[in-house]
């Protein structure tokens, strides 16, 4: 994911998995035999006024360089635009404004970071929203903007992610999303959490495995059919 010379801007968004990703290449920078640069970023998006100083804090103290970016993508979203269901749009909205900023800076990588639940809740949300097969993979290279999103904690099971921040006493800040809690994603948790109650133990971890070992895709692509059209039911 990273090289000699490559130069990162963090995606920060309060939450502990993105403060754990700080902290988490700004120990690897130390430790590793590679040069690069480091930037964390937060997009402010203008719901409601929240203190961030325990971050810049936090970020001083571990020697990360860190800003807090207005923006008015909550404005567009729930006032201009009011939309029923806000994520998809304020995901894709952030991302630009990111990506960008990136841009600005001179970061070639953006980092986000997104743990192994969310790679399987964007999944089945791809699955049973979109009829695709399809999630966010570990790097992506945008042309456009000339950035290569990576992900370093796609490995990472959520609850090892908050036993981590815990014992970090990383600053984390409550999502002041006015969402937040009931979105299709939070419903695709309890779907997960539902089959690993009730059926397999481990389901999480056999669909990470089964996403992430390419292999082992036995789809129809790989069959060669000849095109044909599906009726919608």
């Amino acid at each position: 994911m990273i090289k000699d010379g490559d130069s990162i801007c963090i995606g920060v968004s309060g939450g502990k998995d993105s403060l754990l990703l700080m902290y988490g290449l700004k120990l690897y920078q130390r430790f590793c035999k590679k040069d690069y640069k480091l930037k964390a970023v937060m997009l402010d998006l203008g719901l409601v006024e929240q203190n961030i100083d325990s971050i810049y804090e936090y970020a001083k103290r571990i020697d990360v360089d860190f800003e807090c970016v207005k923006t008015d993508i909550g404005d567009v979203v729930f006032n201009i635009r009011k939309e029923k269901s806000p994520c998809a749009l304020c995901a894709k909205l952030r991302r630009g404004a990111l990506n960008n900023i990136a841009n600005d800076l001179g970061c070639n990588l953006v980092a986000l970071g997104h743990n192994r639940e969310d790679v399987i809740e964007t999944f089945f949300l791809s699955l049973l929203y979109e009829s695709r097969l399809s999630t966010f993979g570990p790097v992506t290279y945008l042309s456009r903007k000339e950035v290569t999103i990576i992900r370093p904690l796609v490995f990472l099971p959520e609850k090892y992610a908050l036993g981590i921040a815990r014992k970090l006493e990383l600053p984390v800040k409550p999502s002041n999303c006015p969402v937040a809690g009931k979105t299709k994603r939070e419903d695709m948790k309890g779907l997960i959490k539902h089959l690993c109650s009730n059926f397999v133990p481990d389901a999480d971890s056999r669909i990470m495995n089964a996403i992430a070992d390419t292999h082992k895709y036995n789809m129809w692509d790989r069959l060669r059919l000849p095109p044909c059209e599906v009726e919608e039911q």
